[in-house]
């Protein structure tokens, strides 16, 4: 069966788009209608664009209410919810302790007590309120709310929809290294075939497996300490590789980020109170045995070991 690829730049990353099932004019007409969604939202979401919702957000001065777009609302809210749920893990407002912590070169700041509380009392998403007409406000000035960790997948979800409604039957779409919406119709195909690897050694293979209809969310320390505990109020050390399986990209993608963070037990019981999640956690070795492998929850897809 023919497959159309197509790749696209966006929000400091590289989209992938992969269609089966259409003819290749079709597919192009529906990969630009795509990139368009995917723009539109980077220019939305983005906190480094100065006239995107979230940079205005990060400029309100305490106080101050601003009109959100119905798509910065949604991620926003849905943020505030998964914060709730992973009891602070997973925090879009984490920007203050970052900056505290991390170089522009990603290498570990040493900064003061004082300055990591001050930090830590504008990375607070309890100083947020949403308003049911779509407005806005900080109880706290000088927040710095980065929606990086969900902002792409809540795209993919939105891909996948576009795509749905072209009539699509079969896609596989990408964000960078970390992010994954795949879909299928059997009719066309079986599944889209993908591999784990080792995160601390990419020739050790982990596992392959099958995709039909589901979303992945990886995350890692290979790119160095960028996830911030705002609970303990520093960066994350661990390298565990955390990949996420959902229904939606924009969950996988956030509760990867959380279960970084994490601990086993913790995580179980995040996955009990939710349908259709599981996740593959491995620990930091040059080569992994099963030992260092965890599965949590229903991965919704099969999985063909490759450690022998």
């Amino acid at each position: 069966m023919n497959q159309f690829r197509f790749s696209h730049n966006a929000m400091a990353t590289v989209f992938e788009l992969i269609i089966a099932g259409t003819d290749k004019k079709y597919a192009e007409e529906a990969a630009w209608e795509l990139w368009k969604e995917i723009d539109t939202l980077d220019n939305e979401l983005s906190r480094y664009l100065p006239n995107s919702d979230i940079s205005k957000i990060n400029n309100l001065k305490k106080g101050e209410r601003f009109i959100l777009s119905e798509d910065t609302f949604n991620c926003i809210r849905t943020s505030m919810e998964l914060y709730n749920l992973t009891e602070g893990a997973f925090n879009i407002a984490s920007g203050s302790l970052y900056n505290c912590w991390v170089n522009a070169d990603k290498s570990i700041k040493n900064p003061t007590q004082s300055e990591i509380e001050y930090a830590s009392k504008k990375s607070d998403l309890k100083n947020i309120l949403l308003y049911d007409d779509f407005s806005i406000e900080l109880k706290e000035e000088g927040m710095v709310l980065d929606l990086g960790a969900f902002g792409k997948g809540y795209s993919l979800d939105r891909g996948y929809e576009l795509l749905k409604e072209w009539g699509i039957k079969s896609a596989f779409l990408s964000s960078g290294q970390s992010s994954i919406r795949s879909f299928t119709d059997s009719e066309f195909m079986e599944g889209w075939d993908i591999s784990i690897s080792n995160p601390n050694n990419y020739e050790q293979k982990i596992f392959n497996c099958n995709l039909r209809n589901i979303s992945i969310g990886s995350s890692g320390l290979n790119k160095g300490f960028h996830i911030i505990d705002t609970k303990r109020m520093k960066p994350v050390e661990e390298k565990r590789g955390v990949w996420v399986f959902a229904d939606s990209a924009e969950i996988a993608d956030a509760l990867s980020t959380a279960f970084m963070i994490l601990d086993f037990e913790e995580i179980e019981n995040i996955i009990i109170k939710m349908d259709n999640i599981g996740a593959i956690l491995i620990k930091p070795n040059q080569t992994v045995t099963n030992e260092d492998i965890k599965i949590i929850g229903d991965l919704g897809c099969n999985l063909d070991s490759q450690i022998t």
